[in-house]
């Protein structure tokens, strides 16, 4: 394939997916998105989100795949180095004009290419897919929904967070109370009391006033969520479908 007068359109089409095209994407607050694997459902660190992938088949030895610089000044080709039989991934597809035919390519990946980073694609006419590739649109809504599904379905299953002070001072402890009986408004008072650093406390409960997210650690006290850390949190098991459960990558 020529590329010497090729994919203008290509090279303006995957800037839409530029911020999702690379591993996965990170979820929200660690609140939300906290996970690695551990004994029962006590999880801590970040989960991240892969992308949905279809499976295809190379046809032929050695394929050339066609190479677009972010920066869309040059669009190039390069040897795959892929054995006709073996199995690659591909996550969406684009057209893109050459002369007077419009050609049909696959997205595999991000690549530092001379320096550059790249997106690196691989013609149709070279793979088999075990599927239908969606294209770059498609795919991106389908990332997106599938980050906010399992986000919400983190947010559903969370039963507690463990949290401990950030600064080795401690953090301050802060009493809610209403101004009068007939008041709604809660106003939070800081105490002279703190709790010590290094020790570490259970929450259910996030309040938010005004501007300011309060922790809830217990007899009646509060701290700033700013002054804490979370150390982990309790989840029960997740009520997803197995092919979302398959997207999580717990680190």
């Amino acid at each position: 394939m020529k590329t010497k007068k090729l994919f203008t359109s290509l090279a303006a089409a995957v800037m839409l997916s530029a911020g999702l095209a690379g591993t996965g994407m990170a979820m929200g607050q660690p609140v939300h998105a906290a996970g690695t694997t551990q004994s029962s459902n006590t999880k801590t660190g970040n989960v991240s989100v892969k992308h949905r992938t279809v499976s295809a088949i190379v046809n032929s030895d050695n394929p050339k795949l066609v190479v677009v610089a972010k920066d869309q000044a040059n669009t190039d080709q390069i040897d795959s180095n892929y054995t006709k039989g073996q199995t690659i991934n591909v996550l969406w597809s684009t057209e893109a004009k050459q002369g007077d035919k419009t050609v049909t390519l696959y997205y595999i990946e991000n690549r530092t290419i001379n320096g550059k980073d790249s997106f690196v694609f691989i013609p149709s006419t070279d793979v088999t897919t075990s599927g239908n590739v969606p294209t770059e649109s498609a795919f991106v809504e389908q990332a997106n929904n599938d980050v906010k599904a399992i986000q919400d379905a983190y947010k559903r299953s969370l039963q507690y967070i463990t949290v401990t002070p950030k600064s080795k001072k401690g953090a301050k402890i802060y009493y809610a109370y209403k101004k009068s009986k007939k008041s709604k408004k809660i106003t939070f008072a800081a105490s002279k009391k703190t709790i010590k650093y290094g020790k570490k406390y259970k929450s259910s409960m996030i309040v938010k006033n005004g501007k300011t997210r309060y922790v809830y650690i217990g007899k009646k006290r509060y701290v700033k969520q700013s002054a804490l850390k979370i150390v982990s949190a309790k989840y029960a098991p997740l009520n997803l479908p197995d092919d979302l459960k398959n997207l999580i990558v717990e680190n």
